[in-house]
């Protein structure tokens, strides 16, 4: 073991994760190595003692003090994929259970949100307010804490402990939400109703008589957005008005469990939300002269839709999209993806295909792969168009897609939005992937790490499972002065491919245990599939273009990547466009002492404001 070892301090861990469960094992194993100790500190070569990890790092640290001329190597980026002694390697569990890894993020959102938004009332809430929501965050914080368990993010408890889990962050999404409309006196439209259920948008009723429904937006981000908001209505014959001008909306089928609503739409409408800030729309039941449009249908089949006789459905002269900033290609059988055509006439293919892998004999850690995946493509697809919005539905067996552009001038506008539905409860043994392929030859590539920052990876001659990365937040593929991230808002697998592909793991459902801790039985097997809402955002970067400083810093763009990995948190205010910085008490609102030039400042400054809050003006 010394060999593994540069210096001579050894660090040998003792026992595993299933040991330790009683306290008379601790007794047993320490009064029993005790003995052992004492025999061997009685030679002159080697000293052993029962020590922490701080004992052996001081002890490691002392020895590299006093052999300068030895010094420890360095690593960057991760372990990833992890391989045990057995051979096996553990990717399946990035990808295992996606609907309780999607409960874990959208709890993490609220309560960001609702920490933002407490931060911003506090000065006239009353104390007692105060406590009360700041009780709520804290259990929300504890249950999310406690998700974050190795056998809890990844999927890889006994279907019992994971339902407690599943309610457990289900509570704390209903008392977040809580929070959230106690601050901003507004009834929050979109969470799960039961702990096991997806995300339901909830109805703004517009049926009865003409009374002014007030919508309010809340951008949390630190630069402003422009963007096509959606809501859910039951009338199509209404007024959206912006500071008492009625603005441009769009009306378009809503989709409930896979299926369109016959008593509900989709109202979308485009608006400028200022950062961290509340903004206002009012709805009304009225005539709007013209400026709320019905979106157009079509399709090869209507009848498979069961749109009955709310919508006119027209029979297609073609699949793609077009709007003024972008225009995207799509395949008119499988009303697939195929390739994006930016408004400075460049061109990037990622044409999406999707895959099963059947009879796969993994389990909720990992992925064991026995035959060659089968492409998908009894897809059936609906078109609809309006001014501001264009999608494509495609329709199979176990996936509802939505392939989105918004015709709104800004990021939001270049960018293509991809909603899912998955459901594969009742498969076996199977795994669910989507591919995007670029025909790049050998593309750089990369996943993040935990949104923080991006870590190449590479493609090597190994098995599938062998070539899988987790992908909390992106993947990401670059080619020359072409730039594709692929953004999710659930934790996935990712492997690439050598032809310029990416094939990302959507979900997986196997019926045996992988003997890696699980178990067989019926509280063992993961089984438990529920369906799930999942949402990707394809970004495309020219790298050759200068970036508006200063602007979207917080997206997943090139520039993006390049503002949050700076070495220097200097760099990082200026480039953000910071003049000047104000230090705060814990509470983020209360100031201490003045504003400070950021041009004055210095790294060694930056660092005196540990856990305190900087205020920045730009």
């Amino acid at each position: 073991m010394s060999e593994m070892y540069k210096a001579p301090v050894i660090l040998m861990m003792h026992g595993d994760d299933f040991r330790f469960d009683m306290i008379e094992e601790w007794h047993q194993q320490h009064d029993n190595f005790l003995p052992v100790f004492d025999e061997i500190n009685k030679g002159s070569r080697v000293e052993i003692k029962f020590g922490t990890f701080t004992d052996y790092f001081n002890d490691l640290e002392k020895w590299y003090s006093e052999n300068k001329e030895s010094q420890p190597a360095t690593v960057s980026g991760d372990f990833f994929p992890y391989m045990c002694a057995l051979g096996d390697y553990w990717t399946g569990y990035y990808t295992t259970r996606p609907f309780f890894k999607r409960q874990g993020r959208l709890l993490h959102s609220l309560i960001r949100n609702s920490d933002i938004m407490l931060s911003i009332l506090r000065q006239h809430l009353k104390k007692r307010k105060i406590d009360e929501n700041v009780k709520r965050l804290e259990e929300a914080r504890r249950s999310l804490s406690l998700f974050q368990h190795h056998d809890a993010i990844t999927g890889t408890s006994k279907v019992s402990v994971m339902d407690n889990y599943s309610e457990l962050l289900h509570s704390s999404i209903v008392s977040t939400k809580i929070v959230l409309e106690n601050l901003t006196k507004s009834d929050i439209d979109t969470y799960p109703r039961i702990h096991d259920g997806v995300e339901i948008q909830q109805i703004i009723d517009m049926e009865k008589g003409s009374e002014v429904k007030e919508i309010k937006i809340f951008n949390s981000l630190l630069f402003t957005i422009t963007d096509v908001f959606g809501i859910r209505i039951n009338n199509r014959e209404v007024i959206v008005s912006i500071d008492g001008k009625t603005i441009e909306a769009q009306i378009e089928p809503f989709f409930l469990k896979g299926k369109p609503d016959t008593e509900s739409f989709t109202l979308l409408f485009r608006a400028t939300v200022q950062p961290l800030s509340m903004f206002k729309v009012r709805i009304q039941k009225g005539d709007s002269g013209g400026k709320t449009k019905v979106a157009k249908l079509a399709s090869k089949d209507a009848s498979i839709w069961e749109l009955r006789a709310n919508w006119n459905v027209e029979s297609p002269s073609g699949a793609d999209l077009e709007t003024d900033y972008l225009k995207v290609s799509i395949d008119s059988t499988t009303g697939s993806l195929q390739s994006v055509s930016l408004n400075d006439k460049s061109t990037f293919d990622c044409q999406q295909t999707w895959h099963n892998y059947r009879e796969a004999g993994g389990g909720a850690y990992l992925m064991r792969l026995h035959t060659n995946p089968r492409e998908v493509t009894d897809y059936q697809w609906l078109k609809v168009t309006g001014p501001l919005r264009q999608s494509i539905y495609q329709k199979s067996v176990n996936v509802l897609q939505r392939t989105s552009i918004n015709n709104v001038q800004g990021l939001s506008g270049q960018e293509v939005d991809i909603s899912m539905l998955i459901d594969i409860t009742k498969e076996k043994n199977t795994e669910l992937m989507t591919r995007f392929s670029t025909k790049w030859q050998k593309p750089i590539t990369f996943t993040d790490s935990v949104g923080m920052q991006l870590l190449k990876r590479d493609y090597y001659k190994l098995p599938v499972q062998n070539n899988y990365y987790p992908m909390p937040t992106a993947a990401v593929l670059q080619n020359g002065k072409q730039r594709l991230s692929i953004v999710s808002n659930v934790e996935h697998g990712a492997r690439f491919l050598e032809n310029g592909s990416v094939e990302i793991n959507i979900d997986r459902i196997l019926n045996q245990d992988d003997g890696k801790g699980l178990g067989y039985g019926a509280d063992s097997i993961p089984i438990d599939m529920k369906p799930v809402d999942m949402k990707f955002k394809l970004i495309f970067d020219r790298l050759e273009k200068e970036d508006d400083m200063g602007s979207h810093y917080s997206t997943h763009t090139f520039h993006a990547q390049q503002a949050v990995q700076t070495k220097s948190l200097i760099d990082l205010l200026i480039k953000l466009g910071v003049k000047r910085v104000q230090k705060t008490d814990l509470s983020g609102v209360t100031p201490t002492g003045e504003l400070v030039n950021v041009e004055y400042l210095s790294d060694v400054e930056i660092k005196l404001f540990d856990f305190l809050t900087l205020v920045l003006h730009r």
